[in-house]
């Protein structure tokens, strides 16, 4: 999120501090050290925190067209439903562009919205009717293109992290109990698209606000938490009990909020600041408080509660800062992503748009955490699934790095805070018919 609309997600703080993913779009991340490989990564440090990893690639796209004889096994490891219902989202998001001029690039290929729409539909088609794993490999080579993600490293290595959405005590309205205000999206906040000025700089954006007749970079959280910039200009939407449970509901970009009369409501993603995001967490182990091998989510919530004396200053290093509007919660509970409709736990991830398009089909292949409903960890195991590109996040850069949606609870969040390891990522595309002229 930021000059280009995201949905939080930021990512989540699987090694150290997590990493920065909903939700968006994106502001140059720190750098923080390499991940550990899968079989020796670390324990979350929470979702909270956020660390971000380089993605820098090798020139070219990123996306590279694989010969039959380069597949992977396929093998989808989740049930078909959840898959026909994530692809239901990106059909609705799809459905948008039909009948514009509009391309979206895959690899070395241009494409418009309808082949990525029917790859869409063939890919459930094909998982649904084809229960038999090599028949369906069969199939999938018959029927579609697989591209590789390059990675970070030009050799197909790509992070996954993981975000989910958590679940707060909240009020409608100011008391001692719950002090701490989320805002809406001021009205003085301007968006300026930089192709309007040159046509060179299609798709870029930059936001701010106007100050003595020049665009300067908007309030950052020093300004609005600290200073109360903001405060008294009618732009509180609901109010939290603590600062971290805030800060927790801007790094996530959306929650649930639990009212005090019982009722359950959506704080959903508006806008952000458009600020660099720094860790919090990275501050905590630059004071020398804790180590990087220390810090977890729960005992960053626990110092910061022990210390309120600096709890404000160190949230404050972290100048990004999120807008939400409260609204009814879906059906499903699920947030919505940048393509606007509801995530699917386990199957929306988060990619950066400059690689990937929102919309299309992807397969993935790494370790992943498993727990219990209750929210105790069973391990890490290798998975495999189809899944649908639907948001972007704040750290999720280039052709290495991907965000998974694990949705919201103690599975969600004990899966999500887990989870950084590395992985191969593969993007479908169904194969063009013969050309009749």
């Amino acid at each position: 999120m930021r000059p280009v609309k995201l949905f939080s997600r930021w990512g989540s703080l699987a090694a150290v501090a997590g990493a920065c993913g909903c939700a968006g779009m994106q502001p140059q991340p720190q750098p923080c050290p390499e991940p550990a490989k899968a079989a020796t990564a670390p324990v979350a440090a929470s979702t909270t925190t956020a660390v971000a990893v380089s993605t820098a690639a090798p020139s070219g796209p990123g996306l590279r067209r694989l010969e039959l004889s380069e597949w992977p096994p396929i093998q989808d490891e989740l049930d078909a439903k959840s898959l026909a219902r994530a692809a239901e989202k990106s059909l609705k998001y799809l459905e948008k562009f039909k009948g514009e001029k509009k391309f979206f690039r895959v690899g070395d290929v241009e494409v418009g919205q309808g082949l990525l729409s029917e790859t869409v539909r063939a890919i459930v088609d094909a998982v649904r009717e084809t229960k038999d794993p090599a028949a369906l490999e069969e199939r999938l080579k018959r029927d579609f293109d697989l591209f590789e993600s390059v990675g970070s490293d030009g050799a197909g290595k790509v992070v996954f992290s993981s975000y989910y959405q958590p679940v707060l005590p909240a009020s409608l309205k100011h008391s001692k109990k719950y002090p701490y205000p989320l805002y809406k999206k001021p009205s003085d906040m301007v968006d300026v698209d930089m192709a309007a000025f040159n046509p060179k700089w299609k798709g870029e954006s930059i936001l701010g606000r106007v100050q003595d007749g020049k665009l300067v970079p908007y309030f950052e959280r020093r300004d609005i938490d600290v200073r109360k910039i903001l405060q008294g200009k009618k732009l509180e939407v609901a109010w939290l009990a603590n600062q971290f449970d805030r800060l927790d509901l801007h790094i996530q970009g959306s929650g649930i909020l639990e009212l005090p009369d019982g009722r359950k409501m959506l704080a959903k993603y508006a806008a952000n600041n458009a600020l660099p995001y720094k860790s919090v967490g990275l501050a905590v182990v630059g004071s020398g408080a804790m180590s990087r091998a220390e810090i977890t989510h729960d005992k960053l919530r626990d110092y910061l509660t022990e210390h309120p004396e600096g709890e404000g200053w160190l949230i404050a290093q972290n100048p990004r800062y999120v807008f939400f509007e409260i609204v009814e919660l879906p059906d499903d509970g699920q947030p919505f992503g940048t393509i606007d409709q509801p995530l699917t736990p386990g199957r929306s991830i988060a990619i950066d748009t400059k690689v990937i398009p929102l919309g299309a089909v992807a397969y993935m292949k790494l370790p992943m955490p498993q727990s219990t409903k209750e929210g105790e960890l069973l391990g890490v195991f290798p998975t495999s699934r189809f899944a649908m590109c639907q948001d972007t996040g704040g750290a999720i850069l280039g052709p290495g790095r991907v965000d998974i949606y694990m949705g919201h609870g103690p599975q969600a969040k004990m899966n999500a805070v887990n989870q950084w390891h590395e992985g191969k990522l593969y993007i479908l595309l169904k194969k063009l018919p013969a050309r009749e002229r």
